[in-house]
């Protein structure tokens, strides 16, 4: 009874596992691109919702500066004052690789949650080959392509 493994089997097993690897590989690039872009795409989802019940809640503008470093939500303060407020700031989408495309980086909600501004706002993420899609329109409906 030997013990152990000849230098033959050993080969044979690293060439089958050496293509395995070789074949899942590229669709392993895929599917990392792909939970990337989904990512980025919930925060910036995330962000959108978030700003549109700090200004339904407080009663009072809200807005989400949409960057690719970072994502921004400020709020007014109060009537007298006309100052933006920090309320909340995320890492944008950058911090997992996705390249960001917005048609209108700030988007501004009021008191009763509407977008505040004459045109929806796209914002387009993109990673290898995988591409999301979020549009916010004026009354504040957030949709994900």
């Amino acid at each position: 009874m030997r013990r152990g493994y000849s230098l033959a089997e050993l080969a044979v097993v690293l060439a089958v596992l050496g293509v395995v690897t070789a074949v899942t590989l590229p669709r392993l690039w895929g599917w990392l691109d792909w939970v990337a872009v989904d990512r980025a795409a919930v925060e910036v989802s995330t962000a959108l919702a978030v700003a549109r019940s700090a200004a339904v809640f407080d009663g009072s503008r809200s807005r989400l500066l949409i960057a690719a470093d970072s994502l921004r939500i400020d709020r007014r303060a109060g009537r007298a004052e006309m100052a933006w407020q920090p309320y909340a700031r995320w890492p944008g989408p950058a911090q997992h690789g996705v390249a960001l495309e917005v048609s209108n980086p700030e988007v501004v909600f009021m008191p009763s949650g509407i977008a505040w501004g004459l045109s929806n706002t796209r914002v387009v993420l993109r990673r290898g080959s995988h591409e999301a899609t979020i549009t916010v329109s004026r009354v504040g409906r957030v949709k994900r392509w």
